[in-house]
């Protein structure tokens, strides 16, 4: 037998799912993949590498070297992954340079004390129905952030050519928050890329954070 190894399973979504003749992918560390291929070849278990060197995948992934910060709405780059202050940036920008449509303000402070931003989006009116949209809730999902801000410049930019945008920011306010689990984004970004949670801690237990979505009332919504 393989000696005991920690694993971080990717797919499915929990051990009670594996079974025999289903795909399994786990993330192992360095020094136990060899161990790992030789109990699979004895047991004569199909495998294949998918990524052989993680941290160089995420290294080139997350190359901060790119023009990420120039000032105009056209500029942001949309295509690369953006740190929470440089999203937070991004929506102070936008509600200086973009007021008619954009209004920006916080609904309070996270378990670590970040601000929670939101952005309104649509045109001033008294009544009007809302449509809440939030982006981040498990902090390693960087897709997420990066949505809401895309859905946002699309927004903005198709505002006057597009009679479907047109008349949703008419007759709607969408209150946008690109980044929920501010906490949690923040350390994928500064600690560990694959961290979900979010970052409070509890007196009980030793383990930090909950699964912020698996974290309501029972029925909420």
């Amino acid at each position: 037998l393989v000696p005991a190894l920690q694993v971080d399973l990717w797919q499915p979504s929990s051990i009670s799912y594996v079974s025999e003749g289903t795909v399994t992918d786990v993330h192992i560390p360095q020094n136990g993949s060899r161990a790992l291929l030789a109990f699979l070849q004895e047991a004569n278990i199909q495998y294949k590498i998918l990524i052989e060197d993680l941290q160089k995948t995420l290294e080139k992934g997350s190359n901060l070297q790119t023009q990420r910060n120039r000032r105009s709405l056209s500029g942001y780059n949309y295509e690369v992954y953006h740190s929470l202050e440089e999203i937070q940036n991004w929506m102070h920008h936008l509600n200086k340079t973009h007021s008619g449509l954009i209004h920006m303000f916080s609904i309070g402070r996270s378990y670590e004390g970040r601000s929670l931003f939101i952005l309104k989006l649509g045109r001033r009116s008294r009544l009007k129905r809302a449509v809440w949209i939030d982006c981040g809730i498990h902090a390693r999902e960087w897709i997420g952030p990066a949505f809401c801000q895309w859905f946002v410049k699309e927004a903005l930019l198709t505002y006057k050519s597009d009679p479907t945008m047109r008349n949703m920011l008419n007759h709607l306010y969408f209150y946008i928050m690109p980044v929920f689990n501010v906490d949690g984004y923040h350390f994928s970004w500064t600690n560990d890329r694959f961290w979900r949670k979010t970052r409070s801690r509890n007196s009980r237990f030793r383990c930090r954070g909950v699964d912020a979505n698996r974290n309501w009332k029972v029925k909420w919504c």
